[in-house]
């Protein structure tokens, strides 16, 4: 029986995939703590899993509102990949926030069988105690398009945040490092949370990544959630309803909400809305459209027509697990790049934000209802039957224990070097699929730092 510490940051999408593995990591005898947000204090003790937060009730709350004015279209020119004209990276990395992380993981990581499971990038606590205490340290990937980002971060931003991240390792008693993607990719062990039939690993990554499987299982919830009864009863009256979800963040477009909600009216279908933010909804719904804060999606999923949603990972999942055609409307991070993926398998289809009219969703969801979408998404439904990714990921923490191998260091003779310029056919390949999978917000931001810089070096 070993001390498993689970390390992550922000919102469902990025925090249930850890309680599940955390809670059949426990269910094999293990001590777990998940260390996250405050906001998962409950989901996290209904797992059976110790638990400890970053933050309290009021920051959180201040965390979700900057995630939203993060998004905002027209802050690009003062919003970047630089920590210096970043306000949310500021709040969330500055050096007092980071070393409070590395106290809070430290105080959970006391005993000698220690091992770490920890999303990848913002993880720097438990880094940073691993790497003090010699402890074994692996880190997860969640989503195929987080790579190419880390790769153009490197690019971008990489030598610039150097000097503060030295400065936070020498706060600690650490010695300085290169470069951030040698800090970055220094785990012996790195997992990505999908199948190898979804998407392929970024070959440009310079370590290796085992894809395990979506972090979705039959037999493996992390606890029993109950649907609501007067759902359970109005569903009984409308069977196979439109579902209507952005997720559970404010990183979203109110037009998502509006657009969606309008065109399921012109439909006239039984409607099911699920949104935790009253501010994104019209004042009124339309009669066929029921709204409700939170229902289990994995308990209703079956019951779907069609899923109309943003996109995230964890929504695309259950989609594919249930056999349910999606329509996506992406916006953000990893959303579009899903949606292309979603497209390209023949389970769903996507409009990008210029062509979310009312009509033209409609439109969409009517030729999403066709039986040729339905065989198609159903072959789906045995390959999700087969998928094992909560179940690996846990033999890979057990793989671990004990094994000098997996201690986390830092990976030395790594120190940046000139790179010999590949051929330009070559380079415009490779430059364009790290770029295929970043979404419009990324590209916007991609753009005003190399024009930033730009204006640097003719300065």
């Amino acid at each position: 029986m070993a001390n498993v510490v689970i390390v992550t940051h922000w919102l469902d999408g990025d925090v249930v995939p850890y309680v599940r593995i955390g809670s059949e990591l426990s269910r094999r005898g293990h001590d777990v703590t998940l260390v996250t947000h405050c906001h998962f204090a409950e989901m996290a003790k209904k797992a059976g899993l110790q638990f400890r937060a970053w933050d309290t009730p009021e920051e959180f709350a201040r965390l979700v509102d900057q995630m939203q004015l993060n998004k905002d279209d027209n802050s690009f020119q003062s919003n970047s990949f630089s920590y210096e004209s970043n306000p949310f990276r500021q709040s969330t990395e500055n050096l007092e926030i980071r070393l409070r992380e590395y106290r809070i993981v430290d105080e959970v990581s006391q005993r000698p069988d220690t091992v770490f499971l920890c999303k990848s990038r913002s993880s720097v606590g438990a880094y940073l105690v691993a790497e003090k205490r010699g402890l074994p340290l692996a880190t997860v990937v969640g989503y195929p398009s987080e790579v190419a980002s880390m790769l153009i971060y490197e690019d971008l931003e990489g030598k610039k945040d150097l000097p503060r991240l030295n400065e936070l390792r020498k706060a600690v008693g650490l010695p300085p490092i290169d470069s951030w993607l040698q800090w970055e990719s220094s785990a012996k062990m790195t997992l990505a949370l999908w199948p190898e039939w979804y998407d392929q690993i970024d070959d440009k990554w310079p370590t290796k990544i085992e894809p395990v499987g979506f972090p979705l299982e039959q037999g493996k919830a992390a606890f029993k959630r109950d649907i609501p009864e007067d759902f359970s009863k109005w569903l009984k009256e409308n069977p196979n309803p439109i579902l209507i979800t952005g997720g559970t963040t404010k990183l979203i477009d109110k037009s998502f909400y509006t657009n969606s909600i309008e065109a399921c009216g012109l439909l006239g279908q039984p409607t099911v809305l699920l949104c935790q933010y009253e501010e994104f909804l019209p004042s009124k719904l339309p009669d066929n459209v029921v709204w409700y804060k939170y229902i289990p999606l994995d308990e209703i999923m079956p019951k779907l027509s069609v899923l109309i949603h943003h996109g995230g990972v964890g929504t695309v999942t259950g989609g594919l697990a249930t056999g349910i055609p999606q329509l996506i409307l992406p916006g953000y991070v990893d959303r579009p790049y899903n949606a292309t993926l979603i497209k390209e398998l023949g389970a769903g289809d996507y409009l990008l934000p210029g062509n979310w009219q009312p009509e033209r969703i409609a439109e969409m969801v009517k030729s999403l209802e066709d039986e040729s979408f339905r065989t198609s998404c159903a072959k789906y439904v045995q390959k999700m039957k087969e998928n094992r990714g909560i179940s690996v990921a846990a033999d890979r923490v057990e793989q671990m224990l004990g094994k000098k191998e997996y201690i986390y260091s830092i990976r030395r003779g790594e120190k940046a070097e000139e790179k010999k310029e590949p051929d330009l056919p070559d380079q415009k390949k490779e430059a364009g699929g790290k770029l295929q999978k970043l979404s419009s917000e990324q590209l916007a931001r991609l753009l005003q730092s190399l024009k930033r810089r730009e204006k640097a070096d003719q300065g």
